[in-house]
């Protein structure tokens, strides 16, 4: 996954960082009342670890924020020098909540249940236009929004009379001029919304005949590196639903992600098996991202981990041991949680995140880099 530039951002302040996760579900009469005893609880525990009122009087103000979210989800608070740095809801509560402070934020266990980002745009057409649902990578369930109603430049006329003399033919003709025109139309919209988002995906919907015009001129409009899929369900009309199409367009999103997460595995299985473009194990992933050539981190989830990293001031001055940074001349380093150093060290270096939920055979230690450039060049033919 890519880390946003919200969450990069926030490894530019200076510590201590103070995480929360827990549970902000409100789906029931007294979920609002949980939600706070919750909140109080960890906040009591944050300030008994360290952290200071005005970080906690931050987050308190982000809590009362996210009141307008509905149903089940979780909640993460992340601050530092009495600055709220990051708000973030995500679809399912955290299995343990966490509380915690220390010299870098703790994301392994929000960044390992948030799905990765995949722009989408949904399309639910008629022969008259469409409506088009913009999707920025949250959750389908967006589609319950507001669409951006599209009408074809050419609306008149639409419907075909059955009747075959010539004059009719001719009138039969210009219906399906106008129903071509209109599916350019909503093409060309949805290229728009595409360029913008560097949307990954487009699902349409909607009538057949509509559907298949569309699709049609989509595969004109957009570049073959955006994945376009239909569905058979939902309609235009008022009052049609939306549950069918909001599924097919979860599934849609599911298929780039679980795509993108097989190409990165198999460069990195293939890399290490060269031993050119990929390196496994704790010891050289470290290596490769002090110097900067880590292209993807690939890491397995393990909430039970004790591992532990020693880190310098720099993300990129990390190590297994206190004794190893400071023979690189490191003063002064500390000693953290080994995933959120890594995760640290990502930020910094503009790499990427992978997290697997268990480990593969070829990961020793559960963790694995794909280079930017190959660890030996000369062997490389």
């Amino acid at each position: 996954m890519s880390l946003t530039a919200e969450i990069r951002q926030c490894y530019k302040h200076e510590g201590p960082f103070v995480t929360a996760y827990f549970d902000g579900s409100r789906n029931t009469e007294t979920a609002s009342h949980a939600v706070e005893l919750r909140w109080q609880a960890l906040r009591e525990r944050l300030a008994e670890a360290g952290a200071d009122q005005p970080t906690l009087d931050a987050m308190q103000a982000g809590l009362d924020s996210e009141r307008s979210w509905p149903g089940r989800h979780g909640h993460l608070l992340l601050g530092a020098g009495g600055q709220l740095l990051l708000d973030e809801v995500t679809d399912e509560p955290p299995a343990t909540e966490l509380a915690d402070v220390g010299p870098a934020p703790h994301l392994m266990p929000f960044l390992a249940q948030r799905s990765e980002t995949v722009p989408s745009v949904v399309v639910i057409a008629d022969r008259t236009g469409a409506n088009i649902y913009v999707n920025a990578g949250d959750s389908a369930a967006r589609l319950t929004l507001n669409p951006e109603q599209v009408s074809g430049a050419d609306q008149h006329p639409v419907h075909k009379t059955g009747r075959n003399d010539w004059s009719e033919s001719h009138f039969q003709r210009r219906v399906e001029n106008s129903w071509n025109e209109n599916a350019t139309d909503v093409a060309h919209v949805v290229g728009k919304h595409v360029r913008e988002l560097a949307a990954r995906t487009v699902l349409v919907a909607g009538d057949v005949r509509a559907r298949n015009l569309v699709l049609h001129a989509l595969a004109e409009e957009l570049p073959p590196t955006v994945d376009i899929t239909e569905t058979t369900a939902g309609g235009r009309a008022e009052g049609a639903s939306l549950a069918a199409v909001t599924e097919a367009a979860h599934d849609a999103v599911l298929r780039v992600r679980w795509r993108d997460r097989r190409e990165i595995l198999a460069k990195l299985q293939q890399g290490v098996a060269r031993a050119d473009f990929g390196v496994t194990g704790i010891d050289e992933v470290l290596q490769a991202l002090r110097s900067g050539q880590v292209e993807t981190l690939v890491l397995s989830d393990d909430p039970r981990s004790t591992l532990r990293a020693w880190i310098g001031h720099d993300p990129l001055q990390l190590a297994l041991t206190e004794d190893e940074l400071t023979a690189l001349g490191i003063q002064q380093p500390v000693p953290l949680r080994l995933d959120a150093a890594l995760i640290r060290a990502v930020a910094a270096s503009n790499a990427d995140l992978l997290i697997t939920p268990n480990a593969h055979s070829y990961l020793t230690d559960g963790i694995g880099a794909v280079l930017r450039y190959a660890r030996n060049p000369g062997t490389v033919s």
